[in-house]
């Protein structure tokens, strides 16, 4: 059967209406995942959870510290680096499939609707309900494949709304597409969801403590006293699983891995000692960073620093203190390997530092 137009005009129109991801319900947004030493899940398949609508990835926190519940996003290292924008995979099953799309093309007939997105959106649900072909447009359906239920999933474009990259609508000229159970799309189809891309999802859904920095004197230092410093949470490795059914029982998946480095103190000025002399502060076997002062005046911090100049002149120095994380990733076809190194900052705070007047008689 031959339609009035051609698949690349269709495709064309609902790219630029938006309206194909509408159609499939096929917007992911943020929802951050638990974090606990149990394993926590969030189910993301095609539903509404709190208002969050979260596409078909499944993101799962496998391991984490239970010492400490406020956490704050893994940020990266690579300013360069982003998860996926979008991605082709698994939207729905027939009856699914049926439905988003027909609330998509109802939702798209509101007053001040361009003509050819109207059209554009009646020929996609007559291309999967009455069999309607054109020249290059793929498979015809009959009834969204209603008589295949249970053997197979329709495969479509997935914006994720996290990114703020110009390419978050590339995957929007991809009309959704049959796949039996268990399998891929055919090689060449271009940007198919893949255990990499999932990996970057994952990492973008990595909950880690945050920092919160307590010196000992807690106010005002002195030059030529140590200043012990400790952080108030716990660090442990954080595992996040991202995965995607593709149906039969089978999955694609990529588990991602960060485990703490040595957090990093800078003091705000190079008058100063440091404890390590590198600045960077190891994590102990219990997760804690830093200690408090131990009342031994001869006694130097396993973290901290010694000012050797008043912030008189200058104004209180910033001490700034920066916790990294190591990412890798596996994947389930047997990739993996790493990524860009996370860090999460404290907010610089000041510290004033005096000198002791001695008075000789």
């Amino acid at each position: 059967m031959q339609g009035l137009t051609t698949a690349g005009r269709v495709r064309r129109a609902l790219a630029a209406a938006g309206a194909l991801t509408a159609a499939c319900g096929l917007v992911m947004t943020a929802a951050g995942p638990g974090y606990a030493d149990t394993t926590t899940s969030k189910d993301t398949a095609g539903g509404s959870d709190n208002g969050t609508l979260t596409a078909t990835v499944h993101y799962t926190t496998v391991s984490g510290s239970g010492k400490s519940t406020a956490t704050v996003p893994l940020g990266s290292s690579d300013v360069t680096w982003e998860p996926p924008p979008c991605w082709i995979g698994p939207i729905g099953d027939p009856e699914t499939f049926k439905r988003n799309l027909l609330k998509g093309v109802a939702d798209t007939n509101v007053p001040g609707q361009a003509n050819y997105a109207l059209e554009a959106m009646d020929e996609l649900r007559r291309h999967y309900e009455e069999g309607l072909a054109w020249n290059n447009s793929g498979e015809a359906y009959t009834n969204f494949n209603l008589d295949k239920q249970g053997k197979g999933l329709f495969w479509g474009p997935v914006v994720n709304e996290q990114s703020t990259s110009v390419h978050k609508f590339d995957c929007n000229g991809t009309l959704p597409f049959w796949v039996d159970n268990g399998k891929l799309p055919p090689p060449g189809t271009e940007h198919v969801i893949t255990p990499e891309m999932l990996s970057r999802l994952a990492y973008a859904r990595t909950q880690v403590p945050g920092v919160t920095v307590v010196t000992s004197p807690a106010a005002t230092q002195t030059v030529n006293l140590p200043t012990w410093v400790r952080l108030t949470q716990d660090y442990d490795r954080v595992q996040v699983r991202a995965s995607v059914d593709i149906g039969g029982g089978q999955q694609i998946w990529a588990q991602t891995s960060a485990e703490p480095a040595p957090v990093h103190i800078d003091p705000g000025t190079q008058d100063a000692t440091l404890y390590p002399a590198s600045g960077d502060c190891p994590v102990a076997a219990d997760g804690t960073v830093g200690k408090a002062y131990n009342g031994d005046p001869g006694a130097l911090p396993p973290c901290g620093m010694t000012y050797r100049r008043s912030s008189a002149a200058t104004g209180p120095y910033r001490l700034d203190v920066t916790a990294t994380w190591h990412v890798t990733w596996t994947g389930s076809d047997g990739t993996g390997g790493n990524l860009p190194d996370g860090v999460v900052h404290n907010p610089p705070q000041d510290v004033t530092v005096r000198e002791i007047q001695s008075v000789n008689r």
